[in-house]
């Protein structure tokens, strides 16, 4: 096997005080290991391999981040990073070119190693990896081969017989790989996988990615590009058609990506390179064989193996050595078949076993001359298994063969019986059909089983052919359906029935069929939407909920159900519909639907979603209108959880249509009143987290009354309570409002810079659009302020493109209206006209929201600056008083500098409205604004009393 010490001698790069291992993507100073982000560490290799170079900007972003949309400062941001790890003790070891690149300046001499050394830790795995077995016999070689082709050729296909051992090799070759790949390596089962329409689904969800789309294969390229993972496809040939197009689209899309795969036949596609497993090698026949010489050949190994596993203890002896050989050779070198032959042997013996072997197959080889020889024999010992199984067993056998996935006991009691908790007598067979090799047992702590690859579909054969398969899919759906409902009942974690996800999918398959049960299926729909949710599968649940929304026409009263599926429907519909137009029909009728069922909790799941739809849009006045419904809901049931989501819905809704004072206190009602319970249900239904929303919102609110310290701590709050959820969704949504705080507090551009490329990457990592969207857009701000219009102009554009690409219009007037008033300070007076200009035609609130005082303060810089000094002064008096009235002291405080920098001829009233608002702070001296007022107020005392302007609120 491809062990650490089998491999071509590691290498390590001295750079400086430091020890980089490349293969092993890993830096070290003395015995501690560097913490380097993946970016980073790519700049730095790219670096090492040129030492004393300057690698240009363009040259690093093409090898750090191909075929991606990436902005310079996001290099600069990573370059950062390198920096600060590399020059820890004050030696540089990284040198700027300005205009050029960077350049490894410190001391480079590379050497190779025998081993790693012992304090190089070992690699965990990123995904979850089934553990190998625990002893594989005769495939040592196979995987050596396997793990050298795959790192010469980056797609390899192992392909062999059914029961072959395919699995098995691949497994054990993923283990092997482990250190090569740092951890990242993801297996995909798919045989559990009954549908081509699922398995990019299924691939997507592997990696931990939401399903946001029907083809999400774009997204998880994206995802994968620049990033060296080993993606391992196990049991593709149901699937070869699909299995061959998605493969091919991702080693074409993803350039670091490596691609294992496993097939009865060849996926056929470009790039592929095919290894045949073939079976295990038999001793010849030899009267004079012994023990010892037949125990050289792998399929005997791995025949005695499994007797001795099984309890024949007397192990392999000289005079069933001919026998056993014979056996191995008449079974073709076949690992399952061998197996399964093998687990006879501690009920009938060795001699014996070979007699029922050989009878067997002579009845079933006539009219079969045309398979091929090792499916006939495959299907030969199946065969043979079966007619030994007592008729119990049979029969719990091939109605087993209806689970997909796995099962647990109680599962497969409750299917094959229609019983509780399982007797001991159905125990006792189950645990007979392990020991013979026709169903497996989990070796973790799940306690899960399922049948083989080959025998599932074996028995599934003797399932039809008794008749049983209708009752028993009938039986199967209804299993699962009273695991959700009580899953529901418990109010479990979603993301807690995500082992049973294929039976689920099975059960719902069989019920919308024109032979199944569709009203069984209307309920197993409304109830698996959580896990469907849960689990990031948007796509997969808008297709179950409209093929159950379909048929709700048809019945002739309102029930439950109904209710949970238009919700779900809709919710999908929020993250995957193209039309947003779509969206409201679905949830009037789930509105319509709660008022008649009287159902309060979903009412106020409704006004949610409805609230969202109009906030995204946005129409403030509309999203406020929809919260005060709610609130009077939440009122009338008297449910605290209730009205605590009803005040957060307020205070956003007030928030932007500026009334700061107002939002605080809905705010502050949320935070005393909301309960844990409701908080977490909302969570489970739309993976977001109002608690760390309302933080992130309140940090702003308090910069914008005039408390920026207290909003730096706020906003930290925001950020660790959404990294404690660990979910994606609430942590962009933190540190996006930390972002947009930070941006009017921090004077530290790169600390902004660095938050944000954080964001970026995280929401672009998992799919979320409008948050990288975000992100760009004040990156580009931030590129302003240093003085770079034109590139602050294009991350801008492509932020607000992605933010409106998912019905996100909040943020547009605030990016605008900063960008506008950087182009005019730039002396770009016609880009700044323009911005606002496409500002006012896209603002479809009234005239005073949010952001109104800060774009009636930028129309007066744009129009002093073109010459219109009595629009701009009259402007900027309406901005001050406008947000004097509303209490949003930061904004007053911006306007009343602008208003003081115009009037430098009279300067005695702009000082008195100044040093006003300025005395109105009690903190947060220290921040751009008040330094800029400060300095502003100093020069007006200094230039002397003389007739002013008037200011009035």
């Amino acid at each position: 096997m491809l062990r650490r010490n089998d491999r071509p001698a590691p290498e390590v790069v001295h750079v400086g005080a430091f020890k980089l291992f490349p293969s092993q993507r890993l830096l070290m100073r003395d015995t501690e290991v560097v913490k380097l982000g993946g970016r980073s560490f790519d700049i730095l290799l790219a670096l090492a391999d040129r030492p004393g170079e300057v690698v240009t900007q363009k040259e690093l972003i093409a090898k750090v981040w191909p075929d991606v949309f990436v902005e310079n400062v996001s290099l600069r941001v990573h370059v950062a990073a390198l920096r600060k790890a590399l020059d820890c003790d004050g030696t540089r070891c990284l040198a700027t070119v300005p205009g050029r690149g960077y350049c490894l300046v410190a001391p480079i001499v590379r050497e190779t190693i025998e081993e790693l050394p012992e304090s190089v830790p070992a690699i965990e795995p990123a995904y979850p990896l089934p553990p190998p077995l625990a002893r594989m016999v005769g495939r040592d070689e196979d995987v050596r081969a396997i793990c050298e082709e795959l790192l010469a050729r980056r797609f390899v296909t192992v392909v062999g017989a059914g029961g072959v051992g395919k699995t098995t090799t691949v497994l054990s070759a993923a283990h092997e790989l482990l250190d090569e790949f740092l951890g990242a390596v993801c297996l995909v089962e798919l045989s559990p996988v009954n549908s081509p329409q699922f398995l990019a689904s299924a691939i997507t969800s592997a990696f931990r990615l939401p399903v946001r789309a029907q083809d999400p294969i774009p997204e998880l390229a994206t995802h994968l590009r620049g990033k060296r993972v080993l993606l391992v496809l196990d049991s593709c040939e149901h699937l070869i058609a699909e299995a061959a197009r998605v493969a091919e689209r991702l080693f074409r899309e993803a350039s670091d990506l490596y691609i294992l795969a496993t097939s009865r036949e060849a996926l056929r596609v470009e790039g592929e390179h095919i290894y045949p497993l073939p079976p295990l090698i038999s001793p010849p026949e030899d009267e004079k064989l012994t023990a010892a010489e037949a125990l050289a050949y792998p399929a005997v190994q791995l025949f005695v193996n499994r007797i001795v596993s099984a309890g024949f203890s007397k192990g392999l002896v000289d005079e069933d050595a001919r026998i056993v050989s014979g056996m191995c050779r008449q079974l073709g070198g076949i690992a399952l078949a061998i197996e399964l032959a093998a687990g006879r042997v501690a009920a009938y013996g060795i001699r014996d076993t070979a007699s029922l072997l050989n009878g067997q197959f002579a009845l079933l080889w006539p009219g079969r001359r045309t398979a091929p020889p090792r499916q006939q024999t495959l299907n030969a010992t199946l065969d043979w298994s079966y007619d030994l199984l007592s008729d119990d067993e049979r029969r719990v056998f091939r109605q087993l063969s209806v689970f997909t996935g796995g099962f647990t006991l109680d599962a497969a009691c409750g299917v094959v019986t229609g019983d509780g908790p399982g007797s001991l007598e159905f125990h006792r067979i189950v645990a007979s059909l392990v020991a013979k090799s026709l169903a497996s047992a989990d070796p973790g702590a799940s306690k899960r089983y399922r049948l083989l690859d080959m025998t599932r579909t074996y028995a599934g054969s003797k399932l039809q052919q008794a008749g049983e398969s209708l009752d028993l899919c009938r039986r199967h759906a209804t299993y699962y359906r009273d695991l959700l409902a009580q899953a529901a009942r418990e109010n479990q974690d979603p993301r807690a029935l995500a082992a049973e996800i294929e039976n689920i999918r099975a059960a719902l398959s069989w019920s919308f069929k024109p032979s199944g049960d569709s009203e069984l299926g209307v309920q197993l729909a409304a109830l698996s939407a959580t896990t469907w949710l849960g689990l990031g599968l948007l796509t997969e649940c808008h297709d179950w909920m409209r093929t159950a929304y379909q048929l709700l026409d048809d019945t002739p009263a309102p029930l439950p159900q109904h209710l949970g599926i238009c919700m779900a429907l809709a919710s999908t519909l929020l993250f995957t519909a193209s039309d947003i137009g779509e969206f409201k029909p679905v949830w009037n009728k789930a509105f319509g639907l709660a008022v008649s069922l009287g159902d309060v909790e979903s009412q106020m799941s409704c006004h949610l979603a409805l609230w969202a739809l109009q906030i995204r849009v946005p129409h403030y006045a509309d999203c406020l209108a929809v919260a005060e419904d709610c609130l009077r809901t939440a009122e009338r049931a008297d449910n605290s959880g209730a009205i605590g989501q009803a005040e957060w819905m307020l205070g956003q809704s007030n928030l932007h249509l500026g009334r700061p004072e107002e939002a605080m206190s809905h705010y502050q009602r949320f935070i005393t009143v909301d309960t844990e319970a409701s908080r977490l249900a909302m969570m489970k239904q739309t993976g977001y987290d109002r608690r760390s929303d309302a933080l992130g919102n309140l940090s702003f609110l308090w910069w914008l009354t005039g408390s920026p310290e207290q909003a730096l701590r706020i906003g930290s709050e925001a950020v660790s309570v959404a990294r404690s959820l660990e979910f994606p969704l609430p942590i962009a949504v933190a540190g996006m409002w930390n972002g947009l705080t930070h941006y009017f507090i921090e004077s530290d551009i790169d600390k902004i810079e660095a938050d944000m490329v954080d964001l970026v990457e995280h929401a672009r990592t998992h799919g979320i659009v409008q948050f990288q969207g975000f992100g760009l857009s004040i990156l580009g701000l931030c590129q302003a302020r240093r003085g770079q219009l034109d590139e602050a102009r294009r991350l801008v554009e492509e932020g607000l493109r992605l933010q409106d690409a998912s019905h996100i219009r909040v943020f547009h007037p605030a990016i605008r209206s900063e960008l506008a008033e950087a182009a005019a300070n730039l002396g770009r007076l016609e880009v700044a006209e323009s911005i606002l200009q496409q500002n006012d035609r896209d603002d479809v609130n009234d005239p005073e929201h949010w952001w109104t005082p800060e774009i009636l303060r930028v129309k007066s810089v744009v129009a002093e600056a073109t010459g219109r000094m009595d629009d701009g002064v009259d402007l900027c008096r309406r901005a001050a008083a406008l947000a004097r009235r509303r209490g949003a002291l930061s904004f007053e405080l911006r306007a009343a500098t602008t208003l003081g920098r115009m009037s430098a001829p009279h300067p005695h009233e702009a000082l008195e409205l100044l040093d006003s608002v300025y005395g109105r702070f009690a903190e947060g001296f220290h921040t751009p604004d008040l330094l800029k007022a400060k300095r502003l107020i100093d020069e007006l005392k200094m230039s002397g009393d003389r007739p002013g302007l008037q200011y009035s609120t």
